[in-house]
């Protein structure tokens, strides 16, 4: 489950009693739903560390919720290790987009997961690993628009910091809110890493479909979010 505003116009109670992984700030939702995500997936350098006291809490909230994290935060001292939480190491991959010589998706989470230009390809490396399929996506709406009140860090185009309540991109307009921090979205470069995990979740026989409400990631075939249930 990605945190776009497509899911505004889900009825996400239908997701009760499957398992979900959620990702970032999706605890904004837990007002409006009954049940909670069975997994937790936090990767950006940006997010967790100016959200860190919630994500922290999460895992004392969430008891029976599986939460993953690059080993970076626990050696930084960023999140606190829990017993359902557990890290793992992440891999770098070339901001060009560059291919590795094997790959941009890990084909064994144990040993290390790839770093990505959006949540989802975290999450799907683990799901992937962990034995998920088929694996729906939704609330990866995969498009943003420019906002003039969020402003740059230091004059460095990467790191933005919002100064009002008006996030367009996401299920809540305050998930990019008032003073909060992070990165420029790169759209083609997760298009890129969508490609790529398909391509090793095909190769693999893991089904994976997009059952968002329009959005614009168009790697994955499309299925009726309410033909599931």
């Amino acid at each position: 489950m990605g945190n776009g505003p497509s899911l505004n116009k889900m009825d996400l109670s239908l997701l009760e009693k499957e398992y979900v992984w959620g990702s970032n700030r999706c605890y904004l939702l837990f007002e409006r739903i009954t049940w909670q995500p069975k997994f937790y997936v936090a990767v950006d350098k940006r997010v967790v560390p100016d959200n860190h006291d919630q994500i922290n809490e999460l895992a004392n909230q969430l008891p029976e919720t599986k939460f993953f994290y690059p080993v970076e935060f626990h050696t930084q001292k960023i999140l606190s290790s829990k017993e359902n939480v557990y890290w793992y190491d992440e891999e770098p991959i070339c901001v060009d987009m560059g291919r590795l010589p094997d790959g941009t998706f890990t084909m064994d989470a144990s040993k290390k997961v790839y770093a990505v230009f959006t949540v989802t390809i975290a999450a799907l490396q683990l799901a992937a690993y962990l034995g998920f399929n088929p694996i729906y996506l939704i609330g990866c709406d995969t498009s943003y628009a420019k906002v003039s009140t969020v402003q740059l860090e230091g004059n460095n185009r990467e790191k933005l910091v919002s100064t009002t309540d008006n996030d367009p991109n996401h299920f809540d307009s305050h998930y990019f809110g008032q003073w909060k921090k992070f990165h420029e979205p790169h759209v083609s470069r997760m298009i890129f890493q969508y490609h790529e995990a398909r391509s090793v979740c095909d190769s693999i026989g893991i089904k994976v479909f997009k059952a968002t409400i329009g959005g614009n990631l168009e790697e994955f075939e499309r299925v009726e979010y309410l033909s599931l249930f």
